[in-house]
């Protein structure tokens, strides 16, 4: 697909092949026209650059896609994350994410991406129409701020390990979780997991000692969790097993945690 470049736009798509943006908002194109000294409206401009190819809307509102020439043709990125940087770039201040497997995935710490990405936002904030529509939403607050990977906010591998361990149910494949599991850990520095377990509750904690003892039990013992009543690791039901040790009623992981062993 030919696209063209009309005399008058010249200008605009020449600073945007210059700075190759993933996306542009609105008000970005507004300072681009003013200073390409283009005399269309920025939403004619819009409109056009739409028409001819050169821009695609975004699930979030008032954000596009830039398509550079060197897609030879209209064609969107296959980037899973365009929705998210996306929204993003229509408000910078949303809390959003990327966690659990979809964190590991983009910290090298996981071979595969899940299917459908899953973000976290604190409790009861309020979740964007586009991040609803694209991924998997589940609800996390973390003691530490997310860290950046490729311009997206990620949850570090501290925060990643009690999210783990405070809502175990909003995993959906624990085999991957445990298959890399000793990475994890080992990327986890211990003074930000001090930080994400300090204030949690006492089943929270207990949870994430049993998840870790077997690649970790220095830190468990630094940590000093003492087990008391009874804790649900997963969903209440049958139980896959029961550990003595720390009182855990565990329905969900596929085998012990502590056979992982120490990372030595």
């Amino acid at each position: 697909m030919t696209r063209s470049i009309p005399p008058s736009l010249a200008p605009v798509l020449e600073v945007l092949e210059l700075n190759r943006p993933v996306t542009i908002s609105r008000r970005e194109m507004e300072g681009l026209v003013r200073e390409a000294g283009v005399g269309w409206p920025v939403n004619v401009v819009i409109q056009r650059l739409s028409v001819l190819g050169w821009l695609r809307r975004t699930e979030a509102r008032g954000v596009w896609e830039f398509l550079p020439a060197e897609r030879a043709g209209a064609f969107s990125t296959d980037d899973p994350l365009l929705t998210l940087r996306a929204t993003l770039k229509a408000d910078p201040n949303v809390p959003v994410a990327l966690a659990l497997g979809s964190a590991l995935w983009l910290l090298d710490l996981a071979d595969r991406r899940p299917d459908v990405l899953e973000v976290a936002l604190p409790p009861r904030s309020h979740i964007p129409a586009a991040i609803r529509r694209s991924y998997r939403v589940v609800r996390h607050k973390t003691h530490l701020p997310p860290v950046e990977v490729r311009g997206i906010p990620v949850h570090s591998p501290a925060s990643v390990l009690v999210h783990l361990a405070t809502r175990p149910t909003d995993v959906r494949s624990w085999a991957a979780v445990l298959e890399g599991l000793k990475e994890l850990v080992s990327a986890a520095e211990d003074p930000d997991i001090l930080t994400e377990v300090d204030g949690r509750t006492h089943a929270t904690q207990v949870r994430f000692a049993y998840l870790i003892c077997g690649i970790a039990p220095q830190l468990v013992e630094r940590l000093g969790v003492q087990p008391r009543g009874k804790v649900w690791f997963g969903p209440r039901g049958p139980l896959r097993r029961h550990d003595s040790h720390w009182n855990i009623a565990d329905t969900i992981l596929p085998f012990p945690p502590s056979e992982l062993g120490s990372q030595g």
